[in-house]
Order: structure tokens, then C-alpha cells, then sequence
């Protein structure tokens, strides 16, 4: 019995130490980049050293290969089962759509902001796979838009920089919310779902207001500018 605790006991450490070495890993690529990091780096901002770390790792590519891949199969599941799950009106959808999304993207916070800065650094199969991933998330926003547009409850947008709006709508929360202060990632993630749907619905009282996509998208960045001088506010109030 005793040697059954102990093998959980050292699994449950091994899956510890590599959460935290993934962590540790994710800060330090996005303050030095990947090329600025090395696996010494790492092991001292967690506690090991380099030689203990090959015991969870066999070197820094398979660390940032297990991080690029929980941020891509990761999200596409939750896509593919939000697809399967979604009802509703088109709006509806699209609203619950960039909701998840946003959860997502806080969810992995400094993952988000570390791809950022590490992507151009990606081995190939790699960067294949984010760019891949990112295609998908792109193509459905695509979808959900079109669909929109052909059931006239969205204006007849450029379905491609509407979607492009709405992801840098939805990435640009990773570099600005603070779990500490302001919103809550629910009132965040439904406050850029309203944005999100208000930039592309076909009411009559909006089609004045805009003329093109990218008259939307700037409507996008003016909300979220009164959204970043909310979450300034809030904090300014709580501090």
C-alpha cells in the first residue's frame, strides 16, 4: 500500500513541477523572448537546477512544445464542443462565442502574452501548428459572421476584417486585465461579446452608424477604450 502512495505521491509532485516550470517558462519567454531564455534561466525561477529539470523535460524546445500545444488543442476542443452545444440566434451564438473566447484567452493569460512575442521564434512544425490553430479560430468567427449576413440579422460586412476586429478585440484583454482589480473575467468576456455583436447587427438604428467594416472596427476600439478607462476607474475606487 505504502508504494502505491508513494508512486501517487511522485506523480502528483511530477505534474506540480512541470505546471510550475511551464509557468516559469511562459514569464521569462515573453520578458527575454525564447532565444533570450535559457533552460538555466528557468530551472533557478522555480527552484531546481538545470540538471533536474531534464528529469520533466529533455530540453527548452520540448518545454515550449507542450506549452504552443495547450494552446492549440486545448482551445479547439472547446470550440468543437461549443459548436456542437450552440443554439440560438446567429447573435445569440456569436455572443456566446466571443464570451468563450475571452474566458479562454484569460485562462492562459501569460501564455497569450508570451506567443506574442515568441512566435517569430517557433520552429517550423511548431509555428505550423499555432498558425494552424489560429486559421481555425479565424474561420470560425468567418462562419458565424456569414451566417449572419445571410440571415440578415448582420449588415453585409467584410466578413474577414469584421472577424480580424473581433480577435484583437478579444487577444488585446490578455496585455490589460488584472486579476487583482477591475472586472471580472464574466463581466469582461460579456461586455466584449456585446461589443463584438453591436459592431456587426443589422438594426436600423445601427446601419447609420456604420458604413463599412472598418468603421465597425473602429467602433470595436472606442468601446474598448471606455472599457480599459472602466477597469481604471474601478480599480482607482478599490485602491
Amino acid at each position: 500500500m505504502k508504494s502505491t502512495d508513494d508512486a501517487g505521491g511522485n506523480d502528483r509532485r511530477k505534474v506540480r513541477v512541470e505546471r510550475a516550470l511551464i509557468e516559469k517558462a511562459c514569464i521569462l519567454f515573453a520578458e527575454k523572448g525564447y532565444a533570450g531564455t535559457s533552460l538555466t534561466d528557468i530551472a533557478e525561477a522555480v527552484g531546481l537546477t538545470r540538471g533536474a529539470v531534464y528529469y520533466y523535460f529533455k530540453n527548452k524546445e520540448a518545454l515550449l512544445e507542450t506549452i504552443v500545444d495547450e494552446m492549440t488543442v486545448a482551445p479547439l476542443a472547446e470550440i468543437t464542443l461549443w459548436r456542437s452545444t450552440a443554439s440560438g440566434t446567429v447573435a445569440e451564438r456569436l455572443h456566446a462565442f466571443v464570451v468563450q473566447r475571452v474566458r479562454d484567452v484569460l485562462a492562459r493569460q501569460t501564455e497569450m502574452r508570451m506567443i506574442e512575442v515568441t512566435e517569430a521564434a517557433l520552429p517550423p512544425d511548431l509555428l505550423e501548428r499555432h498558425s494552424q490553430a489560429k486559421r481555425q479560430i479565424l474561420g470560425e468567427y468567418r462562419s458565424i459572421i456569414k451566417e449572419g449576413i445571410l440571415t440578415g440579422e448582420f449588415r453585409p460586412v467584410d466578413d474577414r476584417i469584421a472577424a480580424f476586429g473581433m480577435i484583437g478585440l478579444v487577444n488585446w484583454s490578455a496585455h490589460w486585465y488584472s486579476p487583482d482589480r477591475g472586472p471580472t473575467v464574466d463581466e469582461i468576456a460579456n461586455q466584449l461579446a456585446e461589443m463584438a455583436v453591436r459592431s456587426v447587427i443589422g438594426e436600423t438604428g445601427r446601419k447609420d452608424r456604420f458604413s463599412n467594416a472598418r468603421d465597425a472596427i473602429a467602433t470595436l476600439r472606442e468601446d474598448l477604450d471606455h472599457l480599459e478607462k472602466l477597469v481604471d476607474d474601478k480599480a482607482d475606487r478599490h485602491s
